[in-house]
């Protein structure tokens, strides 16, 4: 093993708070891995919760993994290392299960990275018997796992507090050898063994198929927690080197009831489920007794929570300080300001995600311009000095308007947040965060097609060429073409995994695979969908009917603009 590499994780390790260390002897040993940095997975609120569930179970032991930098990975070929835990600093083919925590698409080239640099083979079918078992869990696993489904052994479909400890259990009491294990694991709600299940197409390649096998379910079922109070979600490890690190992470609540057509946290954490008052003020006297003086709210829409003007005074009522991380304009309130300026809050943000009214409208974000100067005077009146605003680009049914629009409402937003708050201290800087719009299954836009590349990057010099002369403005954005690779692997199906393979094999350097690849991208990205085409992911429930995401498809098409010639 490189000295090296161990001695930065026992660095790591030294910095954290409440890590869990168990003994192997006589234990289902699982590796935890985020397909990402350090700093990234442990503000992952998610990949937290499940470490430590896990961990709670008697005769489990649980451990960390991440994705090696790119220095680390020169380290490991260097000196023969395999990725390895950091807990014990075992290797990752010692493990029973590596289990891949995914939130976000791009991460798919890593979780096959940290296969072959730990040597285990990438695709399902080539493992051997005394090969970990690989599985998949998180936001991805339920909203579309095809283009990297031939990868794993299995699939944790849902919310994982409940089911990570029947899995465990059958793992421990029915475990013989591979096959006859995954095929018992079918019979478990909520776990997709992708090699059950056949795929077949029509000649011109759409899917016309997909059957399951040897007594799998046809229809895959999202496991959802009944009972949000009965697990308690927050951050189980601190560390100062998360982005979070400073505070503890505390849920409210699982979902959000807006229903913005764009959203698939929206769509597939339904029904809502927040946690109750009694629950979280527990909670929240427990952190206080720990020592703790800083709490991140965490949630789809906290500021809807119902009771979050209550949630404010036993935060307060503790001496500890609020953070949030996002807010929904037409909900903020005075309170909920000056607790977050209390906190020490420097930037509030909100999401107005369209320059216009007819726009979110079409989205149904349906925030009104006059909102977003109340929120503007809320701002100023809190004394917090910075405000950041979300808007994406290339959303079905927008115009030339609707994206000259974005530089002219900031200017207004502007006009009201130069003035001097309370103290007599003046604004700072208004920031726009631009991303590109992409369809995303289970949401109503899931049939919409993606921009392309080049239309957004000429629209966002459309909007940083608007407030150019805006001097307390800034742009920040995203590259547009890597929002075409999240394209390709949100709506993508089992094809793709040839692309992520490629991806691997060349080190993370996708635009080589994708000039490689025999697929065609754009027809996963910039190609609309039949709305009686069948997609990728109808061979799973995750609580929400497509003849809904429909309606709502259709209704956002009615709030386009008739063009002239049509009036």
């Amino acid at each position: 093993m490189s000295a090296t590499l161990k001695r930065k994780a026992q660095a790591l390790l030294a910095g954290e708070q409440g890590t869990v260390r168990k003994d192997w002897g006589g234990k289902v040993s699982i590796a935890l891995v985020y397909p990402n940095t350090y700093a990234v997975g442990m503000s992952n609120l998610g990949f937290q919760t499940i470490y430590r569930h896990l961990n709670a179970i008697p005769d489990v032991v649980c451990e960390r993994v991440f994705l090696p930098d790119p220095g680390e990975v020169d380290e490991l070929g260097r000196t023969g290392t395999s990725p390895f835990s950091l807990e014990s600093q075992r290797p990752l083919a010692d493990f029973h299960m590596v289990g891949f925590s995914v939130t976000y698409e791009g991460d798919y080239i890593n979780v096959l990275r940290i296969l072959d640099l730990a040597g285990i083979p990438l695709r399902a079918a080539d493992r051997r018997p005394h090969d970990p078992l690989v599985l998949m869990g998180g936001v991805c696993a339920f909203s579309n796992p095809e283009p990297i489904a031939p990868f794993m052994d299995f699939v944790v479909v849902g919310e994982g507090e409940e089911l990570v400890v029947e899995l465990m259990a059958a793992y421990r009491d029915g475990y013989r050898d591979r096959d006859a294990f995954l095929g018992a694991l079918t019979a478990l709600p909520g776990v997709y063994v992708p090699e059950r299940y056949e795929v077949s197409r029509a000649a011109d390649g759409t899917l016309l198929d997909v059957k399951a096998l040897g007594g799998a379910p046809a229809v895959v079922i999202k496991r959802r927690l009944r009972d949000v109070d009965a697990f308690e979600t927050i951050a189980t490890v601190k560390t100062p080197s998360a982005e979070y690190g400073h505070m503890a992470l505390l849920e409210v609540g699982k979902g959000c009831g807006r229903g913005c057509r764009f959203c698939l946290e929206g769509q597939v954490y339904r029904p809502v489920r927040h946690r109750s008052l009694d629950a979280l003020r527990a909670t929240v006297a427990e952190l206080a007794r720990q020592g703790e003086t800083r709490v991140g709210l965490v949630g789809a829409c906290v500021s809807d929570y119902p009771g979050i003007a209550e949630l404010l005074r036993v935060v307060a009522a503790h001496g500890l300080e609020l953070s949030i991380s996002s807010l929904r304009a037409d909900s903020l309130t005075a309170d909920l300001a000056q607790a977050l300026a209390r906190g020490g809050h420097r930037t509030l943000t909100v999401a107005p995600e369209a320059g216009t009214e007819r726009l979110r409208r079409a989205i149904r974000k349906a925030i009104t311009d006059a909102q977003l100067m109340e929120a503007c005077d809320l701002v100023r009146a809190s004394g917090i000095p910075n405000l950041k605003c979300y808007f994406m680009l290339g959303l079905p049914t927008e115009t030339a308007e609707d994206v000259e629009a974005i530089a002219r409402l900031a200017e207004r937003m502007l006009e009201r947040l130069r003035v001097l708050d309370p103290a007599g201290r003046p604004f700072g800087r208004l920031t726009l965060s631009i991303s590109s719009f992409v369809p995303k299954p289970w949401t109503p836009f899931q049939w919409a097609p993606f921009d392309g590349a080049e239309a957004l990057a000429a629209k966002l010099e459309t909007v940083k060429r608007g407030v150019r002369r805006l001097a307390s403005v800034r742009v920040l954005h995203e590259n547009p073409r890597e929002a075409a690779l999240q394209a390709l692997l949100a709506r993508g199906d089992r094809r793709v995994a040839d692309f992520l393979e490629l991806a691997a094999r060349h080190q993370g350097d996708w635009r080589r695979a994708l000039r490689e690849w025999e697929g065609d991208a754009a027809d996963y990205t910039t190609r609309a969908r039949a709305t009686d085409e069948r997609l990728p992911w109808d061979h799973f429930d995750v609580g929400v009917r497509k003849a809904g995401l429909l309606r709502e498809w259709h209704r956002a098409l009615a709030e386009a603009p008739v063009a002239a010639e049509a009036r």
